[in-house]
């Protein structure tokens, strides 16, 4: 009975090794088969209902890339091939381009990280290409690490060389730059994408010291940039990143070719600046704003009249000789920025309590907005020629073109008038309320008795122009105001803003040093004054 035992356990146990060599035996016999092309469709068949490797490889060669069985054989080759997982990552990355999918970049995410535990030095390179691409620096930095010893493939060391130096340009390290300049991977290299680095490093003055690039690029003059004096004013733009610099470049050109305004302003070729130099508040639906004293470092580097910043996000806005904006402004908002540079004010409602818009005006400040009273006494020959004198647009109005409406006035009274031009002339430039001071004056009843309280804004036109909405054409009329007085209206320069800022911040004794800057950007002896004075 023992023995019997013996003998079945036997029998059992030789039963499963010859199982266990069969099956052994079997993969290998069809990983060769496979392999050579030489296999029968019931092969293939039993093969991928064992999930074998070469098997699956084979049946997702002949899928349609993206499809629902593409994808599921992926899946389950990624489980072991690094290859299987590059392409799924591959694939929802692209997906999310086209459809703006955070699903999909999860899934980017995913499968790059299971290839990086299959021990993909190229996946670690696309996860942090993918981050960096998303705007996520930091864990781009972090991933990137995982490189950090020498690469065997020289091509993904140079890749990756180059993801490292976007990252350390948008993040503002320039010293760190000027050392990856250095690398022996751009020395040797005779990649057209890294000699195109090269060249916009070079190209957008990104590092001070251009000897550094000396042996590696064709170092060019500005040939596109005007003279200064060829132009009514000059506006040297900035940005903190090479894709945006490029996104200007883009910009001014369909500034050149579409609007009106072009011709007025001389745009050189935009430059870098390091992130880690601005100090500035850029939200969405935010006025951008930044702390003014910190443009002194560009200075001694620009040689314009005004000077532009480009960030991701924020409203666009002008403040004196400095204009804001950002990536998703189009070249008509761009445009109106400049208008106001050149001295045009918008004509939309301005916000409530803006300087312009306390009282009637002192002096004209606009080229197309004049704030005044919006009723007066007296002979109607005398208060045209007043409210005349008080209209920067004056000369372009016709003498047979009403301003003033007589409105009822009591027996004996002297006459009363309203000022704006009636409607059956609205065609012609007159005198029209303005939207632009809405917000401020608060008297909307006229009575005699608050007569110097009831103020407006008023401008040249009937129609909605650029300066209230973006996509409306400048006005050609409103151009032959700008060729009238071409400088009457101008933002001061840049350095006015540094004058100011310090100023502000209690450093008085540096003021007028940047004051006398400013000035020196002054044609006309009254504005010069007026800079001078600190009273623009």
């Amino acid at each position: 009975m023992y023995l019997s035992k013996i003998y079945l356990f036997i029998i059992v146990m030789s039963s499963m090794t010859s199982l266990s060599s069969s099956s052994f035996f079997l993969s290998a016999y069809l990983t060769k088969q496979l392999s050579h092309d030489n296999y029968r469709v019931g092969q293939l068949t039993f093969a991928l209902k064992q999930n074998h490797i070469t098997a699956l490889t084979i049946k997702e060669h002949k899928t349609n890339l993206g499809s629902t069985q593409w994808l599921t054989l992926n899946r389950e080759l990624a489980k072991t091939q690094t290859i299987a997982a590059l392409k799924l990552g591959n694939w929802y990355q692209q997906a999310a381009e086209h459809e703006s999918n955070s699903i999909s970049i999860n899934k980017a995410i995913m499968w790059f990280e299971q290839a990086i535990r299959l021990g993909s030095k190229k996946a670690v390179y696309m996860l942090a290409q993918l981050y960096y691409q998303q705007d996520q620096i930091a864990k781009a930095q972090i991933t990137l690490e995982g490189l950090s010893d020498e690469i065997v493939d020289n091509d993904l060391a140079e890749a990756s060389l180059l993801l490292r130096i976007n990252m350390v340009i948008e993040l503002g390290n320039v010293e760190l730059l000027k050392l990856l300049l250095k690398s022996d991977e751009l020395t040797l290299s005779d990649n057209i994408q890294t000699h195109r680095l090269l060249a916009d490093i070079d190209k957008y003055s990104v590092i001070g010291d251009r000897k550094i690039l000396a042996s590696k690029t064709n170092n060019k003059t500005d040939v596109n940039f005007k003279n200064s004096s060829e132009c009514l004013t000059s506006l040297q733009l900035f940005a903190t990143n090479l894709s945006h610099l490029k996104h200007i470049e883009k910009l001014i050109k369909r500034f050149t070719e579409q609007q009106a305004l072009a011709k007025y302003i001389c745009l050189p070729t935009p430059q870098y600046i390091s992130i880690k130099a601005l100090d500035c508040i850029a939200q969405v639906d935010q006025a951008i704003s930044c702390d003014e004293i910190r443009w002194q470092s560009v200075t001694k580097d620009v040689n314009t009249r005004h000077i532009g910043l480009m960030l991701k996000e924020g409203g666009a806005n002008v403040h004196l000789g400095i204009l804001y904006f950002d990536t998703k402004d189009n070249s008509d908002v761009f445009s109106h920025e400049v208008s106001h540079l050149l001295g045009f004010v918008d004509e939309y409602p301005l916000t409530k309590g803006h300087d312009k818009c306390q009282g009637v005006q002192q002096e004209t400040f606009a080229h197309n907005i004049a704030v005044l009273n919006r009723y007066y006494q007296g002979e109607h020959k005398e208060v045209r020629a007043s409210v005349l004198d008080n209209i920067p647009w004056a000369q372009s109005i016709n003498a047979s073109t009403p301003i003033l409406q007589e409105i009822h006035s009591r027996t004996g009274d002297k006459k009363h008038w309203r000022l704006g031009t009636p409607n059956e002339y609205q065609n012609e430039i007159g005198v029209y309320l303005s939207e632009s001071c809405q917000k401020s004056n608060a008297i909307n009843n006229f009575t005699f008795t608050n007569v110097e309280s009831a103020y407006s804004s008023f401008k040249p036109l009937n129609r909605r122009t650029q300066l209230r909405y973006f996509e409306n054409d400048f006005p050609e009329e409103y151009l032959t105001m700008l060729e009238r007085r071409p400088s009457d209206f101008l933002m001061p320069s840049f350095h006015y803003n540094i004058a100011l800022s310090l100023y502000q911040q209690g450093q008085i004794s540096k003021v007028k040093y940047w004051i006398d800057n400013a000035a020196k950007w002054e044609g006309n002896a009254v504005r010069k004054l007026k800079v001078l004075k600190g009273k623009l």
